[in-house]
């Protein structure tokens, strides 16, 4: 079909389907019973058998595994997404692993405005629905269900505990797992230690960082 691009060296099974407009770049692998639907999905990317695209942006060097969903999302490059997860409406930075039945939400189950941490405080942001933001360098555990519009910062490692299973708010750096775990050598790509004694980035040293 016109509206189906696909590059060079892409294997597609036969029981894939692929709706367009859709753009598949080169060395791609797609699984038997993918539904991908007006998808854009860069070069060397794994998409694996019963995954689903709908609307959705996947950078290079991705992997997506068995029935993982994404719909309204954009995932950064080099990022995994495992098994039985769902994004809706949702924004993964690079180099970020999500874990295995994790479920972004995107819609309040009561009649309540979406909020979204604005100037120190939560405000509604007028609409009916709105995903969620996972930053840069993340690693997140499995079996969490996030509440819409949170954000995870960039560098965060955020493990799986019987006690935090549901996340309401935004987590920050400072609530990285990973500084329990110091020999676990996390490296932070895009925060200062804060443990350390030298001094922080400044704010443009952080936007550089974010956008090369």
């Amino acid at each position: 079909s016109a509206l189906v691009i696909v590059g060079r060296n892409t294997q597609i099974d036969p029981a894939a389907v692929i709706q367009g407009p859709t753009i598949i770049g080169d060395n791609v692998t797609i699984g038997p019973g993918c539904v991908i639907n007006a998808s854009l999905i860069g070069n060397n990317v794994n998409v694996m058998q019963g995954a689903q695209l709908m609307v959705s942006v996947v950078g290079d060097g991705c992997y997506i595994p068995f029935r993982a969903a994404l719909f309204l999302t954009t995932l950064m490059e080099n990022s995994m997404v495992a098994q039985n997860t769902c994004l809706q409406a949702c924004v993964v930075g690079r180099n970020t692993f999500i874990g295995a039945g994790n479920t972004f939400t995107d819609f309040n189950l009561l009649a309540k405005p979406i909020k979204v941490m604005h100037q120190g405080k939560y405000q509604d942001v007028g609409l009916p629905v709105l995903g969620g933001c996972v930053g840069h360098n993340c690693r997140v555990g499995s079996g969490h269900i996030i509440y819409p519009a949170r954000t995870i910062e960039s560098d965060v490692v955020l493990f799986a505990k019987q006690e935090r299973t549901i996340i309401t708010e935004n987590v920050r750096y400072e609530d990285s797992d990973h500084h329990n775990y110091p020999d676990q050598q996390h490296v932070a790509q895009y925060h200062q230690d804060i443990f350390s004694n030298d001094d922080s980035f400044s704010a443009e040293e952080l936007v550089e960082s974010t956008t090369n």
